[in-house]
């Protein structure tokens, strides 16, 4: 099996190394967008969401390449100790679905929780509003250097050390969730990345998810959730964790053109589009009187006099549309 000679190398993949493009390093997310998902999936995750990260002013400082070694560590450290730990596997195998794959991604699990005392932001966990006014907060500079973190980043540790494993991971949406998700063809194991400091490892499957998260069918239909993301999706999520810090912080302009760049990335994603086009309702406060043509009120107005009966809303839309009809701005949460 690919997965367990890779594992037993005892060195981290040729491909873990600074994107180099044109004979010369990548040090601009948009240099990106001009490559396939075939030339993105050998970028590193870390190198993607980091040159992302560094957009933001407070973030222009970073040194990817200091971030990246500390992660070829790590993923060293977890190669290192798989052929001795795999014997536990051997001894109970049905405790680990009979599949020695998820009881790798159990390994790396434990190892963020355990050795790296990672975990997630407690004063976040039971919040039911949070602003991201800390972009450290959304990206891997955070998480690294606190081990304290949110689903965005967290689910995107996983995803940088299982890709300095060579193993077929990437990110997935649940709603305005963020999962790992292994996919190989021939199993799909979900990841809870924020359960580290509770217990380090739950994998639900997607049926529990899609009730967890209250989702209908149309979420994973449409290819907007419960799917390993291609990599220009992974870089559009990326842009879109941007995009809500700048949002959270009032910067409307810099907000909008990251997620409609978000969008043109990941166009199915559910979450996105519901951001975007709440934010561009917003800004028409600002070029339109309320009530004009062009408002949030005349939008709101038009969807339900054309589509209201056709399609009806649910309870949250119609609420938020409701609430941005009547005062011309996006309610925070």
């Amino acid at each position: 099996m690919r997965l367990c000679g890779e594992a037993r190398t005892g060195r981290i993949p040729t491909r873990v190394s600074l994107c180099v493009r044109h004979g010369c390093p990548v040090t601009d997310y948009r240099e990106l967008l001009a490559l396939d998902n075939s030339a993105l999936a050998r970028v590193d995750p870390l190198l993607m969401n980091l040159l992302v990260a560094k957009g933001i002013p407070a973030l222009a400082h970073l040194d990817i390449q200091a971030y990246q070694r500390r992660a070829n560590y790590w993923g060293e450290q977890i190669r290192l100790r798989l052929p001795h730990i795999e014997r536990e596997f051997h001894e109970s195998p049905h405790e680990w679905k009979n599949d020695i794959r998820f009881f790798r991604l159990g390994v790396v699990c434990g190892f963020v929780e355990h050795d790296l005392g990672v975990a997630y932001h407690e004063d976040q966990r039971t919040a039911k509003q949070i602003l991201y006014t800390n972009p450290s907060d959304l990206f891997l500079n955070g998480v690294m250097d606190e081990r304290r973190g949110t689903c965005g980043n967290m689910a995107t540790l996983h995803l940088a050390l299982g890709w300095r494993m060579g193993w077929p991971v990437s990110l997935a949406c649940a709603g305005s969730h963020y999962l790992l998700r292994f996919d190989d063809g021939q199993v799909t194991h979900n990841i809870e990345a924020t359960q580290a400091g509770h217990g380090g490892f739950k994998s639900d499957p997607d049926d529990e998810l899609m009730r967890n998260f209250q989702l209908p069918p149309i979420a994973a239909q449409c290819g907007s959730d419960l799917r390993a993301l291609k990599p220009r999706e992974v870089l559009g999520t990326f842009i879109g964790l941007r995009a809500r810090h700048m949002r959270d912080t009032d910067r409307l302009p810099e907000a909008l053109g990251d997620y409609t760049l978000a969008r043109w990335l990941y166009p199915s994603s559910r979450r996105l589009y519901i951001d975007a086009m709440l934010l561009t309702l917003q800004q028409s406060w600002g070029l339109f009187v309320n009530g004009e043509t062009g408002s949030a009120r005349s939008v709101f107005n038009l969807l339900l006099e054309q589509y209201g009966a056709q399609w009806g809303f649910g309870h949250m839309m119609h609420d938020r549309l409701l609430a941005i009809a009547r005062t011309g701005l996006e309610p925070r949460g």
